[in-house]
Formats: structure tokens, C-alpha cells, sequence
């Protein structure tokens, strides 16, 4: 089968390759999916680049979001699965939570675990459904860190992007009410069409006084991309008793936190990355968004789409932005 393989940490043009390796065989307790898309995200692109440690062994296939087909069961897994359409998630991490593993969705087929393998409802298509394990799992997660959002204002930051485009259309399925940020007016018109009420257009507008104007009361929890550039704003616009969940710091990897501002307004901040959340938030993340993609209330943004063969450009693409919403490689045809 063709794969798409890292060899070194560097750029991606250097070290990705495309191969072709041996097809795997389901062990006890795996499916084999036979791969129409592969999500690509952030973390795959600081993971190839050397960002998260060296290399885990001489050769990796990359990836940890996918969707295709089960093609083959293994020992005590229900032979009815063959056949199902899934979508899959961390996929490329080893046992799950932070270390990386070898085996990886930009791959022909590919092997997991049986729980890693979620229906994909007929409505969404593998594109979408590969978009699904970080992107909209991290956006479940952003919205309900801090409990309920029901009848409540949230804020997502970055409203156009990967993850903020999901969590617009999550809080929106939960019946909240949702403002955006975001930085273009083509942005601002991808946010309204996800569903959100009102966005910002943080360089144009003055965010604190956006904000005190759209939610005079007061915003109840924020979904943030960016902590290090909202952390000293929070008090301003924040409710008594408000929650963040912030999922990155983009322009301050050590940002400096206002305690006593913070303190003061009982306000309650969340970091998390998706890989590390725990077994109970995951199956909640899982649960909600096979919900939600029956239902028609969510559909990722694919920003853009590559061959296989071009997965390289397709990790340059995402390291030189510019592409609004997710990045998929299709592996094969449906």
C-alpha cells in the first residue's frame, strides 16, 4: 500500500516521503480502515518540524485524524463492522495522550483500535469526517469546559478557523448565544454562516468596547485560540464567575496572567490540548458530535484539499497560513 512517511524532523519537503509498505492486519481488538481522507492539523505539522522531540523511530506514517472504510476486524471485535463508515482519531499517537506512535491516516489503510473508529453518520462525507478527531473535538471541548451553554453569550475566538468554526456551530447546537472574532470581512461572513449572532473584527474595532456593546451583561464563557492575547482583556468583558477554555497561546507561548483581576471576578480558566483530555470529555466530544453531524448542526470548513502526493505542500501551506478552515489529503476514492 502507499503511505506517506517522515524520516527526519525538518522541513516537509525533506522529510516526508511517499512509499509503499506492506498493508497491515488487524491484531485482537483492531479494525483495518481502508483511508478516503486524512485530516492535517497543527499539531502533525510542529510534530514533523521537531517542536514536540525527536524522532520515535527511523520511519512514521504521519496523521492522526482520517475517515474511510472498515475493511477487516480483529480477534473479539464484531465482524458487523466491516463495511461501516468511520472516522477516526488519534490515530498516530501511541496508546493515546501526548506521545507520538508510528503508524499514521496518510496511509492506503491503517490499523487502530476498535474505539477509535467512530461512525460517521451517511449525511457528512469523508472529507468532513477527517476533520473531526482535533479540530472539532478540541471545539467541543473549548465550548464546554466550563458546563452548560444553553441560553448563555459565548465567545470563540478566531470564528473562521479550524476549531472555531466547529465551535460556533457546537455552541449554536447547544442554544447559546455566540459572538466571533475575527480579522476580515470574508472571515466575519464564514463566521455569520456557521451560526454565530455578531462577530468582531479585532483589528478594525476596539474588542473590550465591541464586546461590552454586543453583551452589556457581560460574556458568559470564551473559546479561545489565542489566551496570551485575550488573558488581560478577560476582566473587562468577562461575567462574575465567567470560564475560558483555551486551547492555544499563538502569540505568547508564557504569557503573564493578571491573578488578582481574575481572582476578583471568580473567573475560571481551562488550558487543554485535545490529546491529553480526559476519557470521560472525549466520549462526551464523540457523543455530541455524532449528534450534531446527524442532525445537519455541524459541518467542517475544508479549506483546502491536496493529492496524496502532495502532502509536503500540504504541510506548507498550513506552516505559511492563509488557508481559513481545515486541510485535508485524499488517500482514496470513496
Amino acid at each position: 500500500m502507499k503511505a506517506i512517511v517522515n524520516t527526519a524532523r525538518g522541513a516537509a519537503a525533506q522529510t516526508l516521503a511517499l512509499a509503499e509498505i506492506a498493508r497491515p492486519d488487524p491484531t485482537e481488538g483492531e479494525v483495518r480502515v481502508r483511508v478516503v481522507a486524512s485530516g492535517l492539523n497543527p499539531s502533525d505539522v510542529k510534530v514533523r518540524a521537531g517542536a514536540q522531540g525527536p524522532m520515535v523511530a527511523d520511519r512514521v506514517i504521519i496523521h492522526n485524524d482520517g475517515a474511510g472504510v472498515i475493511d477487516a476486524v480483529g480477534k473479539g471485535v464484531d465482524p458487523a463492522r466491516i463495511g461501516a463508515r468511520v472516522w477516526l482519531y488519534e490515530v498516530n499517537r501511541a496508546g493515546g495522550g501526548l506521545s507520538q506512535g508510528t503508524v499514521g491516516t496518510a496511509a492506503e489503510y491503517v490499523c487502530v483500535p476498535d474505539g477509535l473508529a467512530v461512525p460517521l453518520p451517511e449525511n457528512t462525507g469523508f472529507d468532513e469526517g477527517a476533520c473531526l478527531g482535533v479540530p472539532a473535538m478540541t471545539a467541543h471541548r473549548a465550548v464546554t469546559c466550563g458546563g452548560d451553554v444553553a441560553g448563555k453569550t459565548v465567545l470563540v475566538t478566531g470564528g473562521a478557523g479550524a476549531v472555531g468554526h466547529s465551535a460556533i456551530q457546537i455552541a449554536k447546537a447547544m442554544c447559546a448565544r455566540v459572538i466571533a472574532t475575527v480579522s476580515s470581512d470574508v472571515k466575519a461572513q464564514i463566521a455569520m454562516q456557521a451560526g454565530a449572532d455578531a462577530t468582531v473584527n479585532y483589528r478594525d474595532e476596539d474588542l473590550v468596547a465591541r464586546l461590552q456593546t454586543l453583551a452589556p451583561e457581560g460574556v458568559d464563557h470564551v473559546a479561545d485560540v489565542d489566551f496570551a492575547a485575550h488573558v488581560a482583556l478577560y476582566p473587562a468583558f468577562l461575567k462574575v464567575g465567567a470560564t475560558v477554555g483555551a486551547y492555544a497561546t499563538a502569540t505568547n507561548l508564557a504569557p503573564e496572567v493578571p491573578f488578582y483581576p481574575l481572582a476578583f471576578r471568580n473567573i475560571a480558566v481551562q488550558p487543554f490540548v485535545v490529546y491529553s483530555m480526559s476519557a470521560s470529555a472525549k466520549a462526551a466530544a464523540i457523543a455530541d458530535i455524532g449528534r450534531m453531524l446527524a442532525a445537519g448542526q455541524l459541518t467542517p470548513r475544508i479549506g483546502a484539499r491536496f493529492a496524496m502526493a502532495d502532502t509536503a505542500q500540504a504541510h506548507e501551506a498550513l506552516e505559511a497560513g492563509g488557508v481559513v478552515g481545515n486541510i485535508v489529503i485524499q488517500i482514496s476514492a470513496e
